[in-house]
């Protein structure tokens, strides 16, 4: 499976003004001016974003990490991460925090990868919050 390369889409002037875009992630906006060279499709002007840019029919909704591709599976809880094989990633569904710290939990022991998770921060800020609360049985 190839995954093509596609070029930035980014809006016209976006290097120039920072409210459009220099610093934050700009938005692709058609340009509609008369004149406009990107609009014309001029050489050496920026790309438009077309049907031709699009994923093949094998390669769509993969996603790309460190040169691999891998399939994603939603995780909406803890037992859905024994569906998960070799060349598939969980992504995590809207859960409870509780229902996450319990999938990373699971998915550090199996050294399975999470897409919209970090795993190691996770479970360092539930051990750090652990250390902090005194426990109920102390007053």
């Amino acid at each position: 499976m190839n995954i093509k390369t596609k070029p930035l889409f980014l809006r016209k002037d976006s290097n120039k003004k920072i409210r459009i875009g220099r610093r934050k992630k700009s938005r692709w906006r058609k340009q509609k001016g008369g004149d406009s060279k990107i609009r014309q499709r001029m050489k050496s002007y920026r790309k438009t974003p077309s049907i031709g840019y699009g994923a093949d029919k094998e390669s769509y909704g993969l996603i790309r990490i460190a040169g691999k591709t891998l399939q994603p599976v939603i995780i909406h809880n803890a037992l859905d991460l024994n569906k998960i094989e070799k060349n598939q990633i969980a992504i995590i569904a809207h859960t409870s925090k509780k229902n996450k710290i319990e999938i990373a939990k699971r998915a550090q022991e199996k050294g399975i990868k999470i897409a919209n998770l970090n795993v190691k921060k996770t479970l360092k800020s539930v051990k750090k919050q652990e250390n902090k609360t005194p426990s109920a049985s102390s007053k």
